[in-house]
C-alpha cells in the first residue's frame, strides 16, 4: 500500500512539473473557460488523458523506440500544425478553428491540443517511459497504472484550478476575449516555430 501511495506521489510530481509549463493545452484551457463562462478544465483533461492513454499503449507495445527515432518529424509536423492553428485563430478573430470548424467541445479540444503538441510522444517515449518502468518494477502492471493515475491527477488538479480561476474572474476577461484570443494565437505561432526549429536542428 505504501509503495502504491509513493508511486502516485511520484507520478503526481512528475506530471505537475510538465503541466505547469505553458503550452497549447494551457492556452486552450484559458480560452475555453473565457468563452464558455464555466469550469471546463476537467473535460479538457479527460480528452488529454484519452490521447495519452493511446500513446502509453503504443509505447508498452514496443513502439517507444520508434517514436524516439522520429522525434524530428514529430516536432516539425506538430510545429506546423500549431502555426496553422495560430494563423486560423488570427484570421478568425475570436474563434478557434480546426480546419473549417470550431473547437466547441472541451473534450475534443483536449484531445486535439494534446495530439498536436509535439513534445508529448517524445516525452512519453523517454521520461514518461522511465516513469512507467519505475511503476512496473515496484508493482508490475498495477504500478504502471498507479503512476499514470498520479500523472493524470496532477494534470486534472492544475488545469481545473486554472479553469476555475478564469471562470471566477471571467467578468474581467470576457470583454477582452478577442485580445486574449490574439495573444494566445501569437503564443501558439511562436511555440510552433520553436518546435519546427527544434525538429530541423535535431
Amino acid at each position: 500500500m505504501l509503495n502504491l501511495l509513493a508511486l502516485i506521489m511520484v507520478g503526481f510530481i512528475v506530471g505537475l512539473s510538465g503541466a505547469v509549463i505553458p503550452g497549447p493545452l494551457l492556452a486552450f484551457v484559458i480560452f475555453d473557460a473565457v468563452r464558455k463562462h464555466k469550469v471546463t478544465g476537467h473535460f479538457i483533461i479527460l480528452g488529454h488523458a484519452l490521447w495519452e492513454a493511446l500513446i502509453i499503449c503504443l509505447i508498452l507495445f514496443g513502439l517507444g523506440g520508434l517514436i524516439t527515432q522520429f522525434k524530428a518529424i514529430i516536432y516539425m509536423a506538430g510545429g506546423a500544425m500549431l502555426m496553422l492553428m495560430g494563423m486560423l485563430m488570427i484570421r478568425g478573430g475570436h474563434e478557434v478553428k480546426i480546419e473549417s470548424s470550431k473547437v466547441n467541445s472541451s473534450l475534443l479540444g483536449g484531445i486535439f491540443y494534446t495530439a498536436f503538441n509535439p513534445t508529448q510522444p517524445p516525452w512519453w517515449a523517454s521520461a514518461g517511459l522511465a516513469l512507467l518502468l519505475q511503476g512496473y518494477e515496484v508493482a508490475g502492471n498495477l504500478g504502471i497504472a498507479t503512476v499514470t493515475i498520479g500523472h493524470w491527477l496532477a494534470d486534472l488538479t492544475y488545469y481545473t484550478m486554472v479553469s476555475y480561476v478564469i471562470f471566477k474572474y471571467g467578468k474581467l476577461l470576457t470583454p477582452r476575449q478577442k485580445q486574449i484570443s490574439l495573444t494566445i494565437a501569437v503564443f501558439i505561432l511562436i511555440l510552433g516555430a520553436y518546435f519546427i526549429i527544434n525538429g530541423i536542428t535535431r
